[in-house]
């Protein structure tokens, strides 16, 4: 695997909006693994040189970022994204029992959004869901029902 550590803010102004500039450099967002708001994350730009596809690899926790890894094929991305997904799960899964073990309550805490999903969901989804399963069950008896009858009319004596 080959891949070199790349600047592409070189030139840029300081007041530079991130995405902008990526976009203004062909850069458009590609395969990421977590999300803004994960305790780690890695986010994949991909633009087209000379006929052929360049990646670029930007790694977060929630406080800092690293710096840029640019990888020139599909393969090398999919190698360092794979190197990385054990640690961004393993960040997710320490951030989820961190917060369960917190004591205070967090609007935007694990259980807090569980319990209130639970909640929600008891009083507004779980009818719901019930129905679409009754749905689903009398379409699944209606349809055994149209195959019996395909097959009856098929094995019937002709007259």
């Amino acid at each position: 695997m080959s891949y070199e550590i790349f600047n592409p803010f070189e030139g840029a102004p300081d007041t530079v909006d991130v995405r902008e500039w990526l976009e203004q450099q062909g850069w458009s967002e590609f395969l990421g693994i977590g999300g803004d708001e994960s305790a780690l994350r890695i986010q994949s730009f991909r633009r087209m040189v000379d006929g052929r596809d360049e990646f670029l690899i930007d790694v977060w926790d929630v406080n800092q970022g690293s710096p840029y890894v640019k990888v020139d094929n599909f393969g090398d991305l999919m190698d360092v994204l794979a190197r990385w997904a054990p640690a961004v799960q393993a960040a997710a899964l320490v951030h989820a029992v961190d917060s369960l073990h917190s004591y205070g309550l967090d609007s935007d805490g694990i259980a807090e959004l569980v319990g209130a999903k639970v909640a929600f969901g008891v009083s507004d989804v779980l009818p719901a869901l019930r129905r679409h399963e009754q749905e689903l069950a009398a379409q699944r008896r209606l349809v055994a029902a149209q195959r019996k009858a395909a097959r009856d009319a098929a094995t019937r004596p002709s007259s």
